[in-house]
């Protein structure tokens, strides 16, 4: 099988953002599957760690009739980047630091997918589907009216990674990124009276996938603005999810003395931030701007927290609003409570979820919940809600009711972000924890037990294309 990848972003650069690192994982797994992949991203000269990579051929693409050159990585040549020093040659990728986003980012991102596609059409490189990612989804147009005579019967794949990034530009501008006028509509790609990249890339995919169960579930029972949910559900045929994965090589717990190693970790969180080395649970939270309902939560029951055998461990920016009330009452507390700065590498979030018990996290934002993953791969057991009253799929919550020799719990769930409801779950945990040690250790093993890796969304998506070679 062959697919055409197109992405926004550099995925096979080193230093890259959560976008393109979810992007480069399914494109590696899709080739340990055996699949051949094209891969295409703009070449940001200014930001490029790939200043190896060897120069191409040069085209002229068929969407503004623009000169541009391909560059193949250093690492893999299938990986190739399309060069254009005035869309890609600025200091950021969607907008300078700090700054608003670029106004002309529709024409730069219409302009890749369309380089991309001329390229294959250029290098008779014809895929049996095209997998698209956030604004790469423009491509699904494009395959379909400019260069519909090589990919018209190719299926386009878009997958949604956050529906919350959507790029509006003006009617007029509708030629200069190839979308058909007719679908300039309420029912098509008009929002507000403006073009949405994002509507235009669903309406123009054969199948749009969104990154976990949960979050397709709440977008179609969610009051989503300016009549999107009606959008949604009007293409419902063609929405699917797929569990995006996690790296276990970076997030497991060691196969030897998993229970020796957190322990180790969590002695040395507690020195470094002055806790108690007590037998408390030790709960950490993650205040990112994914945290959803977390920080109001535990500002509501923050005095029973307090009140209980636990500590309570906050990764939280001095910028957040929440954090003068945190560290005032931090100060009058140090042994039970600690204020981490909100490092955002994968390294410093892997310390604390191994040397936590609980991972915090409620109303979570986060479109593939991989925290919960993350979490439960390094030992930390989640606590959470039902999101739109329904649970994490991967998720198997802890029943009171069921016997605990051969439970299959691997989480403490709520039924709604009733702060009430929650502290309920956390004083189930917390006296497990202190009382039946042996459930608490099963618990745990049921956590780290749960898999779902980047192999196994590729596969996911190979069946979704239909691929007969699984």
């Amino acid at each position: 099988m062959k697919i055409l990848v197109i992405c926004s972003e550099s995925y096979s650069a080193s230093d890259s953002s959560p976008l393109a690192r979810a992007v480069g994982s399914i494109v590696s797994a899709y080739r340990s599957w055996g699949v051949k992949v094209l891969g295409f991203s703009p070449y940001f000269s200014k930001l490029a760690s790939e200043s190896n990579a060897k120069l191409g051929q040069s085209f002229v693409e068929k969407l503004g009739n623009k000169e541009y050159s391909t560059l193949r990585s250093d690492k893999l040549e299938d990986d190739l980047f399309i060069q254009y020093e005035d869309y890609f040659g600025r200091a950021g990728i969607y907008g300078d630091p700090g700054e608003k986003p670029y106004s002309d980012n529709h024409v730069r991102f219409a302009f890749l997918a369309s380089a991309a596609l001329n390229y294959c059409l250029e290098t008779n490189f014809k895929p049996d589907a095209i997998h698209v990612h956030e604004w790469g989804g423009i491509a699904g147009a494009l395959a379909k009216t400019i260069y519909k005579d090589y990919f018209g019967s190719i299926p386009v794949v878009l997958t949604t990674h956050n529906i919350c990034f959507d790029y509006l530009c003006s009617p007029n501008d509708i030629p200069l990124i190839g979308l058909p006028p007719e679908g300039f509509d309420i029912d098509g790609y008009e929002f507000w009276g403006k073009v949405s990249m994002l509507k235009a890339a669903i309406l123009y995919s054969d199948k749009v996938v969104f990154t976990s169960s949960s979050y397709l579930f709440y977008l179609l029972s969610s009051d989503l603005q300016g009549g999107m949910r009606g959008f949604l559900e009007s293409q419902k045929k063609k929405l699917f999810s797929i569990q995006s994965g996690i790296d276990y090589a970076s997030w497991s717990l060691p196969l030897k003395d998993a229970k020796g190693f957190k322990r180790q970790k969590k002695e040395a969180l507690r020195a470094e931030f002055g806790l108690s080395q007590d037998s408390s649970l030790l709960m950490y939270s993650h205040l990112d701007a994914c945290s959803g309902s977390s920080a109001q939560v535990i500002s509501t029951i923050l005095a029973n927290l307090l009140n209980l055998d636990l500590q309570l461990a906050i990764g939280i920016s001095e910028d957040n609003s929440n954090y003068p009330y945190f560290a005032a009452i931090q100060e009058k507390h140090p042994n039970k409570m600690a204020l981490l700065p909100l490092e955002e590498s994968d390294e410093s979030l892997y310390q604390r979820l191994a040397a936590a018990d609980i991972l915090f996290s409620i109303g979570s934002l986060e479109p593939s919940l991989s925290l919960f993953l993350k979490a439960s791969a390094a030992g930390a057991v989640p606590i959470s809600n039902k999101r739109s009253q329904k649970p994490f799929l991967y998720s198997a919550p802890y029943d009171p009711s069921l016997e605990d020799a051969n439970t299959k719990a691997n989480s403490f769930v709520s039924e709604s972000t009733s702060p009430d409801l929650i502290l309920e779950q956390v004083l189930i945990a917390e006296s497990i924890f202190r009382e039946k040690k042996s459930l608490w250790s099963k618990l745990v093993s049921n956590a780290y037990s749960l898999k779902v890796s980047w192999t196994d969304t590729a596969k996911n998506y190979l069946l979704l294309l239909g691929s007969k070679g699984l």
